[in-house]
């Protein structure tokens, strides 16, 4: 009986020490079963562990909302793409995994809710439904959708928290998921949060009002989603991965875009952050990479890479030289953005990421 032990308990340190190997798949690479087949096909002679399936890209749904289980109310469209059909990318995808071994994780474009076109967006969309949840700038400007990669609600409006946990719950009821992976968790930047509302809110519950009450504030209407969608998704489905993609400098995370994931890590409210470490140089990747061990959270960081190109300069190599940099070191593992990226500079021919 003592040798049992010993061994399920070997193998469960094994099987959490395991290296991640995880690639982001964008929402327009899985719109029909063709292509969800094709992605699997370029994963043939890969050794991918996660994929990180964008289920909502600008508040809209590569899946079927409410499919079967309506407790969290989801409002929310199908993405443009798959409005005039039935299809289920999302459960299609996980059918497909499953016979690969390979965990999907349930990726979301949390707090951004357009991009630069409109027309693309269902009248319905809470972009128009709700402009009153719009973030704001110092001088009381709601945020364009012109603005930045698109407009963001504001996370220090309890409306839109709730509206959005919804959304994510949802999922996490409906689809079996191995993980949800959070994506522009987070401000747009230092200058936005002033929504009438969010103000309103802040003012009820600080009493003690300056500069520094108000921008720590706004860091815990962050972490309070952050913590309350963990507890609820792992009450749901207690073996759910938690993750979110975060900017690599913890410091200038926490100071321009109130988004304090080392302390998320620290209390457990995700299990792994992925930093967005999109460098296209290995020199200050390893430079940057020296500074991350510093958060001694080694363990609970997954490294994102650059896997496109702009240019005929950036090859497979260097993204293949940035895997080995990631190995030497005691990160958790590595994850590659993305699988649109990767297929468009036909990096899939030369790339081979198995250890």
């Amino acid at each position: 009986m003592r040798y049992l032990l010993f061994f399920i308990l070997l193998l469960s340190a094994n099987l959490v020490q395991a290296e991640v190997r995880a690639l982001w798949v964008p929402i327009w690479e899985m719109t029909t079963a063709e292509q969800i087949d094709t992605l699997f096909s370029d994963l043939e002679n890969q050794d991918f562990t996660q994929i990180m399936a964008q289920v909502r890209y600008r508040g809209d749904a590569a899946y079927k909302p409410n499919k079967h289980d309506d407790s969290f109310p989801n409002p929310e469209k199908r993405y443009f793409a798959l409005q005039k059909n039935s299809f289920d990318p999302l459960e299609y995808l996980i059918k497909k995994a499953e016979k690969k071994g390979i965990e999907v994780h349930a990726w979301f474009a949390t707090f951004i809710i357009t991009g630069h076109d409109l027309t693309r967006l269902d009248s319905s969309h809470v972009y128009f439904q709700h402009p009153e949840w719009l973030t704001s700038d110092f001088n009381q400007e709601s945020m364009k959708y012109q603005d930045d990669v698109g407009a963001f609600l504001d996370p220090g409006i309890p409306a839109v928290q709730n509206f959005t946990m919804n959304v994510i719950l949802d999922v996490v009821t409906n689809y079996a998921i191995d993980g949800i992976h959070l994506d522009y968790v987070r401000y747009p930047g230092m200058y936005f949060g002033f929504n009438e509302l969010a103000k309103q809110t802040y003012k009820s519950e600080v009493k003690y009002q300056d500069a520094n009450s108000w921008l720590q504030w706004k860091v815990d209407q962050i972490t309070r989603f952050v913590a309350r969608v963990s507890q609820t998704a792992k009450e749901i489905s207690p073996n759910l991965i938690v993750s979110a993609a975060v900017f690599p400098d913890g410091q200038n995370a926490l100071d321009m875009y109130s988004q304090d994931w080392m302390f998320w890590l620290e209390k457990n409210y995700i299990d792994l952050a992925y930093t967005m470490s999109y460098t296209s140089s290995t020199p200050k990747l390893d430079a940057d990479l020296s500074y991350l061990q510093s958060y001694n959270s080694d363990k609970k960081i997954v490294v994102g890479l650059r896997a496109w190109k702009n240019s005929d300069a950036y090859q497979a190599k260097e993204i293949q030289d940035k895997i080995k940099l990631v190995r030497k070191k005691d990160f958790a593992g590595f994850a590659l953005f993305s699988y649109a990226g990767i297929k468009g500079a036909g990096y899939f021919k030369e790339l081979k990421i198995k250890a």
